[in-house]
């Protein structure tokens, strides 16, 4: 987060994540996983390295992320670039294509894909045995790509689908796949990640910062210190509501899916 490169060292949400998709990986042997989570904790980095390690580690392997934006297909890139940039010599893949929207591990015959979710029918064709997608509660046509894109990944040993969000209110795709999940009518796990698992979400504490009631409870029931509640209210403050709040860093999954207040 500070811009310098540095050795990809798992933070904690990293690691329950990892933890979840190897549990279910080793029990059904694929993945199938649906993640509601707060901003900036790293699971879209967590993905990217993992796809970037299966695909070129195996032949003919094929892993494609779907964004919600341009600007995040760059951001997404620019991860899975880095990755491969600073690859040690001696497992690093050669390139045979390389640009802002694929990397193709030519003799490997594998490769890595990126598009956006506002392209209708994109990634349709493709078989795939990876596929990332990314803040899927803000695609645009989510059910076309839901019925479309996740079908190129066949039911097979070894392939993964791994889908991704914050939350955008309380109706919408997203939502329903969550709810889905969590009552154990598909085949997908849910997996939820609140903010204040983050070491960095937190605060100093100043003499005049007193709790309200309702500060209180929370730092209660989630077993909050004060530099976490005080960094709570300071971003509360920031997004203007406690309900963009919720949206963007839920405590829980009820939280995330709130309406607005």
């Amino acid at each position: 987060k500070n811009g310098a490169i540095e050795p990809f060292v798992l933070n904690g949400a990293q690691c329950y994540l990892h933890d979840c998709l190897e549990q279910q990986r080793q029990r059904i042997g694929r993945v199938r996983a649906i993640i509601l989570k707060g901003r900036q904790q790293g699971c879209s980095t967590y993905v990217e390295g993992r796809f970037y390690w299966k695909v070129t580690h195996q032949k003919g392997a094929q892993a494609f992320i779907l964004t919600h934006l341009d600007e995040a297909s760059k951001t997404i890139y620019q991860i899975a670039k880095r990755f491969h940039d600073h690859c040690p010599a001696p497992v690093k893949p050669h390139t045979g294509l390389s640009n802002s929207r694929e990397l193709v591990f030519d003799r490997l015959d594998s490769g890595y894909r990126i598009g956006t979710a506002k392209s209708p029918g994109i990634g349709r064709s493709n078989t795939l045995q990876f596929f990332h997608g990314s803040e899927v509660a803000y695609w645009s046509n989510a059910d076309e790509h839901m019925a479309g894109i996740l079908q190129a990944v066949p039911d097979a040993p070894g392939t993964e689908i791994i889908l991704e969000s914050t939350a955008s209110g309380p109706d919408g795709l997203f939502r329903d796949l969550c709810a889905e999940a969590l009552a154990g009518r598909s085949d997908y796990q849910f997996i939820f990640i609140p903010w204040f698992w983050q070491r960095e979400y937190r605060k100093p504490v100043t003499p005049s910062f007193i709790l309200t009631a309702d500060e209180s409870d929370i730092g209660q029931n989630h077993t909050l210190d004060l530099e976490q509640l005080c960094w709570r209210r300071q971003k509360i403050a920031e997004l203007g509501s406690l309900s963009a709040f919720r949206r963007e860093y839920p405590a829980t999954p009820d939280e995330a899916f709130m309406a607005d207040m």
